[in-house]
């Protein structure tokens, strides 16, 4: 069953949680407490998304051109491949479990990381900014609530096997897709 307090929750009710958050991106859990939306309830709902064929699964909470919230369950050390948000900032909030992450440049044809991994504690919120490439990995498994605006659209993943970056389709999450129907485009790297 729903979440009665997810469904009432609107676009504008989402973009006003994101912008009282943006800036002070700790406040997040403060602010969806406010709204009765508790770490006990993402945890519940985010069991209904497990997934075992991908990196996590995806649970979208709301969706409109203007805002995408998504919750996602992790799998055990499971890895999201180094991709970005297309044009698209907002907020991760690491609701349960340690997570990892890794920062990448992509330039000249290589994509290299940026920096030493960043470590989360249970409860931090992490930035997203547009066009970033990053990876993010929990320590055992998790669940985290993603934050966006715009919506995503022609998200990038950058496969290192293959040496080539793919931009897949609006509902896919940041891995290299098994169905080839998700993949709008690929380039070859240099």
């Amino acid at each position: 069953m729903e979440e009665p307090m997810l469904t009432e929750l609107t676009g504008q009710g989402w973009m006003q949680i994101l912008s009282q958050s943006f800036t002070t991106p700790a406040e997040l859990p403060f602010v969806l407490s406010k709204r009765s939306l508790s770490v006990e309830k993402l945890v519940r709902l985010a069991q209904t998304s497990a997934c075992d064929d991908e990196p996590y699964g995806r649970k979208i909470l709301f969706k409109s051109p203007e805002i995408e919230v998504m919750l996602a369950k992790w799998s055990y050390q499971a890895s999201a491949s180094p991709h970005n948000h297309g044009f698209s900032k907002g907020l991760i909030w690491f609701v349960q479990g340690d997570f990892s992450e890794r920062h990448f440049i992509f330039s000249e044809g290589e994509l290299k990381s940026s920096g030493e991994p960043v470590q989360f504690k249970e409860g931090s919120v992490a930035q997203v900014v547009s066009n970033d490439i990053h990876s993010c990995c929990p320590v055992k498994d998790g669940v985290s609530l993603h934050i966006y605006s715009p919506a995503i659209q022609k998200m990038k993943v950058w496969d290192l096997k293959n040496r080539e970056t793919l931009t897949v389709a609006d509902e896919c999450g940041a891995w290299i897709p098994k169905d080839l129907k998700l993949i709008a485009n690929r380039v070859k790297w240099n």
